[in-house]
């Protein structure tokens, strides 16, 4: 959810697509007499571990609720699920899942930190591939590709409207994570709110790990700004707003879908924060179907994650296991989910539309503002 890689990265993403070439394309069609099985790149541990678990879960049930109907023309599902961490090692999970798992399918990365190196591997091995990673890049040129989560593109636009038009603010420190997710958040914010008559009076982005951000808040506080914009990754985050509570920084600070996790929602320190995030549903029902299924509490990314592994069913329902047919079958899918009320992708592999929340933070939750 780094718009420059770096050179570590490079190196990850080319010796990967390197055992690509090495050892063969993923299979194009898993024996009718097996399982089929479906990768998953998710955070299980780290700093977005949450934004795991939540997807996990509505997998989980989804899984469940498929082979106990009889799965996929009598077919067993599996799911084979990897620890991306949020962070490049996305890159030899999507490895791993294509050329050994040999996997029909994958979904995630959830992450765009994960994603930018491991989307190239998906579409070397021709798997088709569903993400949540919302840098706006990601699909485009891609023909295994797709995003079942509003791009950046929309959000920073969204964001940008919502702090000069809502808010009233014209004035606005920027503060972001440099990887895929904050930068594009960043630019289309940037773009927009110039767009609208507001000024950037201070732009700094800051690499994932960075737990300390008092020198930076430090010179925002010297600027004439009226708000922070901070599409920052939760450790971030976390240092954000401990830095403003301890210089005495009051400027309203609004940031993105990155900060849903329970990792920021649960610091104090986090009181107050405006975010904006793709507009889910969550009913109560379905919220009681997942704790019981899996005794996880029903997160915002559960219900998409639930609806895209039983969207991806239903294509391969139609389509068996073979690459070229699943693709094909995904570009015409019109599908309505508990999340969405419609799941159709557009000639680039992203949502054909997408609507926003603004959200605050209280009490270690959010609630919408609008």
């Amino acid at each position: 959810m780094n718009s420059s890689l770096g050179w570590g990265v490079l190196v990850v993403v080319v010796l990967a697509v390197a055992g690509y070439l090495v050892w063969g394309p993923s299979a194009k069609d898993q024996s009718a007499e097996g399982p089929v099985t479906i990768g998953v790149s998710a955070p299980l541990t780290g700093e977005a571990a949450s934004f795991g678990e939540w997807t996990k879960a509505g997998i989980d049930l989804a899984l469940k609720e498929i082979n106990d109907a009889g799965g996929i023309n009598g077919q067993p599902v599996t799911v084979i699920y990897e620890d991306d961490k949020c962070n490049q090692t996305g890159a030899s999970v999507m490895q791993k899942l294509t050329s050994i798992d040999k996997v029909t399918a994958v979904l995630g990365p959830v992450c765009s930190a994960a994603a930018g190196p491991a989307v190239p591997i998906a579409e070397a091995s021709k798997t088709p591939t569903i993400i949540w990673a919302s840098a706006p890049s990601l699909p485009i040129g891609k023909e295994y590709i797709f995003r079942s989560y509003p791009s950046d593109a929309f959000q920073g636009k969204f964001a940008a409207e919502y702090v000069f038009n809502e808010m009233g603010k014209k004035k606005a420190a920027l503060l972001y994570t440099k990887n895929d997710w904050g930068q594009g958040l960043h630019d289309t914010f940037t773009k927009r709110f110039t767009e609208l008559g507001g000024t950037i009076v201070h732009d700094e982005g800051v690499s994932q790990d960075v737990n300390d951000l008092r020198t930076v808040l430090t010179k925002v506080k010297s600027t004439d700004a009226d708000m922070i914009y901070i599409p920052l990754y939760p450790v971030n985050a976390v240092a954000a707003v401990k830095a403003a509570k301890d210089l005495k920084v009051s400027l309203p600070m609004v940031g993105g879908d990155g900060l849903e996790t329970q990792e920021f929602l649960s610091v104090p320190e986090a009181e107050g924060v405006i975010l904006t995030s793709a507009h889910f549903e969550n009913p109560d029902d379905f919220k009681a179907r997942v704790k019981e299924a899996t005794g996880v509490d029903s997160g915002f990314v559960t219900p998409l994650a639930y609806d895209t592994f039983k969207l991806l069913i239903e294509v391969i329902k139609k389509a068996g296991t073979n690459n070229d047919a699943i693709k094909e079958e995904l570009q015409k899918v019109f599908y309505s989910g508990v999340a969405i009320r419609t799941i159709s992708f557009d000639e680039e592999g992203d949502l054909a539309s997408a609507e926003f929340d603004v959200k605050v933070v209280k009490n270690g939750k959010t609630e919408i503002l609008k």
